[in-house]
């Protein structure tokens, strides 16, 4: 071989070479190599006829043409990721989705079989379970598992699509933990890509939650930035995610493969598309195709590779794109909350979302008390009855509702969730037991009733218990009781209840209410009824003052007032508003509360939402003092919103700083009517600040440049109003403020006022023909629904007020068990706390078993974005740990016994159960 053949050979290798790296870096075998530009290759081509000393200084030349300074390059490639959308409850039942999901996935496998370089993403793991359960042995799973390892078919990192600002943290954590696990244990790859289709909002601290979940990539399909394509997503913490937001949609390469456009439609259409698209990044450029429930088309690969693209259009799984967008230079940051664009879901489905939450909070609470039974030998783990319980609340979370699923499909998604919060209440009652039985008893004669704390701090609430009273022998034998009853702590101290009705068989029993003082960090306390000769008496809970002489002539209608020692709360009489006055404070912190209406035209229970401007006036009813005893005093306002019954009950206590509102809606059904409550604050300068999974945000609060754009998703107006909180919101400055706790997630900000969505009369969104003729279904059923909060007011800002304590405590209750059994041995104190960490910012999100060896995982956030630093103390010491992250797996030269926890960080610890021992 002469020289210059030799040089012109290695000039070729070297070219094959070039081009392959300057690709991403990996070898992409369906892609061909992209052009040189003439500079080099004249350049090159020259040197085969010099000097070979020349020659390599010609190269050397040549090779500063492939590695220019950082600037757009012209045509950048085209990363084609076919997908399907795979809609639960959307595009049919979940059992037809599912069904459908597998034909999805059989037709991808054989399409790869076929084409090489064909590529697949199939975006939620439960279709995968679903696959592998009913194609157990079958020759399409174990070509699916191969083109998976070999990277040609790419899963996801999740369990299904859930939403992502209304679910729990923990919904999310089991979301990635258990999509990872089958991943992993089934299939043998470690997903790094989250896309997370047809989703309307993106919460702030998601970043973080996929960081800690070995997750670096995300795929944002709707309500992103505008002005950006490719870009790092910061959450709170200052963890990141590289993220691709599909400005055109997550089905934007259909029409490529549409059979009603022309070859000349569509070669336009990419050509605006690519142009709008590179205005927001210089790098290469991720398109999907596939929607909802498609299968890849048969001519697929044909009609891409012989589409005639300005730019070279390459199939691609995502984790192949990413590999080569994060090579892009200047790649911007970007933060913030991006408020949920289906607001009406929350208000108008009103009887699917609810139950959804509460099941997850009942699973958390449970999964404390079972880990706490597991390490003192209690009872078993239910590990797997936990994890059948999660997956159906992972499913009933899903994007989707009342689509061509129907009524079946919503009938479903309400039974998982149902199930699932039955279910965690069947083991919490069973754990709970376990520990109760055990409780000492320090009174010969006595009723023991042992009060739980779920949460992570020493908490002060009210209580409602059912106590039945045994006799020795006969369980009548109660004589006794019958001349009085007391209610004691531990150490005799008396205790103000009420006994709000009393039944009996063969004894006796008693549903009291009590405030429950100093209930230890995630442990219990002990009460005790005993027989008394008289009952013990104490002043009633508030001072009332009623109106003016009912019978009075000519009178004008005034207030009622209700005053404790901490609020004087009047109701108008004429209008049924409720002003609060914080006596600490002395100033109102609310005026004029209330109950209002607004007309609507109709819209859906998505997005549309069209109010005709006529406001519908609550009219209320005579108010009623239901009770005033020494625990509380209650306060009914019954109503009627444009025909519809209403009714509003007020709770002020004796011991606790806050006021209750229940509001009660008898919904008749086929009405366009939106509801609310308002909360008009009177802080002049008040700022707003909100809950969010794993953290909380300020209510002005937005990724920059997000907004709502298309058909399906709220007007960019109503959307910069409207916030999906956790449970609690805050209005005040640095000096005061005011909290109002929910257990619904839909507020509205306008200026001085939170105005809390309750109910929402619209219709479907579906076009439904029924009996050949077109029908409108209207929501929500008819019903009665009920929604729950509780205000509270006090000196500084929101991070002193700690307004996370009264959401929780709001939604996870104290729970009593009350115990008959005084004869069996008794090993437990009569109060206890079996875990906890130091700093009022620190929430306990979760106390589980470990996923795999005999230890407990311990996971906390900081939510007020201050620094902390803590021991960990489980079963009253202070215990070494090992850091994790929210797979459980451990983080490299983390652990100790001092957990040091930086501003919205979310940790986990893990917790080895050699030993362990009640101290």
């Amino acid at each position: 071989m002469s020289v210059s053949a030799s040089f012109t050979q290695s000039s070729t290798s070297i070219c094959d070479g070039l081009r392959r790296s300057a690709t991403c870096g990996d070898s992409q075998p369906n892609s061909p190599p992209p052009p040189f530009s003439p500079e080099f290759q004249s350049i090159l081509m020259r040197g085969v006829s010099m000097p070979i000393s020349r020659r390599l200084i010609t190269l050397a030349i040549a090779l500063t043409f492939l590695w220019p300074a950082p600037a757009p390059a012209a045509n950048p490639e085209i990363y084609v990721v076919p997908f399907s959308h795979l809609d639960l409850f959307w595009a049919g039942t979940r059992e037809e989705c599912l069904s459908r999901g597998n034909r999805i996935i059989v037709k991808a496998v054989r399409m790869a079989q076929r084409y090489p370089q064909f590529r697949f993403l199939i975006e939620d793991n439960v279709w995968l379970a679903h696959f592998a359960e009913t194609q157990r042995g079958s020759p399409d799973l174990g070509l699916l598992k191969r083109l998976v390892r070999e990277g040609r078919i790419e899963i996801a990192p999740k369990w299904t699509g859930i939403l992502q600002n209304l679910p729990r943290g923990e919904t999310w954590v089991r979301n990635l933990l258990y999509g990872k696990r089958l991943a992993r244990e089934v299939f043998g790859v470690d997903p790094k890509v989250a896309n997370l289709g047809d989703l309307p909002g993106y919460t702030s601290q998601f970043p973080q939650i996929l960081a800690r979940s070995g997750v670096p990539y995300m795929i944002m399909t709707r309500m992103g930035p505008v002005d950006k394509s490719l870009f790092y997503y910061r959450a709170l913490d200052g963890s990141k995610t590289l993220t691709w937001h599909t400005l055109k949609g997550y089905g934007w390469g259909t029409f490529i493969t549409s059979k009603r456009l022309t070859d000349e439609e569509k070669r336009k259409r990419l050509q605006n598309d690519l142009a709008d698209v590179r205005k927001t990044t210089n790098g290469p450029v991720l398109m999907n195709w596939g929607t909802d429930l498609w299968a890849p088309d048969d001519d697929l690969v044909p009609a891409i590779e012989g589409f005639p693209s300005p730019a070279p259009m390459i199939f691609a799984t995502p984790s192949e794109f990413f590999r080569v967008a994060q090579k892009t230079p200047s790649i911007p940051e970007t933060s913030g909350e991006i408020p949920h664009a289906w607001w009406n879901i929350l208000t108008s489905i009103v009887h699917l979302w609810p139950p959804t939450i509460s099941a997850a909070d009942s699973l958390v609470t449970a999964e404390k008390f079972a880990a706490v039974n597991h390490a003192l030998g209690y009872a078993d783990y239910p590990q797997q009855e936990l994890e059948r319980l999660w997956k159906q609340v992972l499913e009933a979370s899903d994007h989707n509702n009342f689509g061509q699923g129907g009524d079946a499909g919503d009938a479903r998604k309400l039974e998982l969730a149902v199930s699932a919060g039955t279910g965690a209440q069947a083991i919490l009652r069973d754990m709970l037991r376990n520990i109760a039985e055990r409780v000492r008893i320090p009174f010969a004669r006595s009723m023991p009733l042992v009060v739980f704390n779920p949460l992570s701090w020493t908490r002060d609430d009210v209580v409602r218990a059912h106590v039945s009273l045994y006799g020795d022998a006969s369980p009548g034998d109660i004589d006794d009781y019958r001349k009085g009853v007391r209610l004691v702590d531990e150490t005799g101290a008396p205790v103000p209840f009420y006994v709000e009705q009393s039944s009996g068989t063969v004894s006796r029993a008693l549903e009291i209410v009590f405030v429950a003082r100093s209930v230890p960090s995630l442990g219990y306390k002990a009460y005790f009824i005993v027989p008394s000769e008289k009952p013990e008496t104490y002043p009633a809970a508030s001072e009332i003052t009623p109106d003016s002489e009912p019978a009075k002539p000519k009178r004008v209608l005034g207030s009622d007032q209700f005053e404790n020692r901490f609020y004087r709360v009047s109701v108008d009489r004429a209008t049924g508003a409720v002003t609060v006055f914080d006596k600490e404070l002395d100033r109102i912190v609310l005026k004029e509360m209330e109950i209002t209406g607004a007309e609507e035209r109709g819209g859906d229970t998505l997005s549309k939402d069209v109010v005709s401007g006529r406001t519908i006036v609550n009219i209320p009813g005579p108010v009623e003092v239901e009770e005033n005893n020494p625990v509380r005093t209650v306060i009914r306002i019954p109503g009627n919103l444009g025909g519809i019954p209403v009714s509003q009950r007020l709770t002020l206590y004796a011991d606790l700083k806050r006021l209750d509102v229940e509001n009660t809606v008898q919904w008749p059904g086929r009405r366009l009517i939106k509801i609310e409550q308002t909360f008009p604050y009177q802080h002049p300068s008040a700022e707003v600040q909100y809950s969010i999974p794993f953290g909380a945000v300020s209510g002005s609060d937005f990724m920059p440049n997000s907004e709502p754009w298309r058909n399906d998703e709220i007007t960019k107006e109503d959307w910069k109003k409207w916030r999906q909180i956790q449970d609690w919101i805050f209005a005040g400055g640095s000096d005061w403020g005011v909290t109002v706790a929910a257990d619904r997630q839909v507020v509205y900000l306008e200026p001085g006022v939170i105005r809390a969505g309750m109910l929402r009369g619209s219709y479907s969104s579906v076009g439904i023909t029924r009996h050949g003729q077109p029908y409108l279904r209207h929501f929500p059923p008819a019903g009665t629904y009920v929604f729950r909060y509780s205000i509270s007011s006090g000196r500084g800002d929101w991070q002193d007020s700690r307004p996370w304590r009264a959401g929780s405590s709001l939604n996870n209750p104290l729970v009593p068990v009350s115990v008959a059994d005084d004869l069996s041995p008794k090993s437990l104190p009569p109060s206890y706390s079996f875990a906890s960490v130091g700093g009022e910012n620190l929430v306990v999100t979760a106390l589980k078993k470990a996923e795999d060896g005999d230890a407990l995982i311990l996971r906390l956030f900081d939510t007020a974005g201050r620094r902390a630093e803590t021991p960990v103390v489980l079963f009253g010491r202070s215990r070494p740990f090992q850091e994790v992250n929210l797979l459980e797996e451990r983080v490299a030269g983390a652990g100790g016994k001092t957990l040091r926890v930086s501003p919205f960080e979310i940790k986990t610890v893990r917790l080895e159960l050699k030993d362990v021992q009640m101290q």
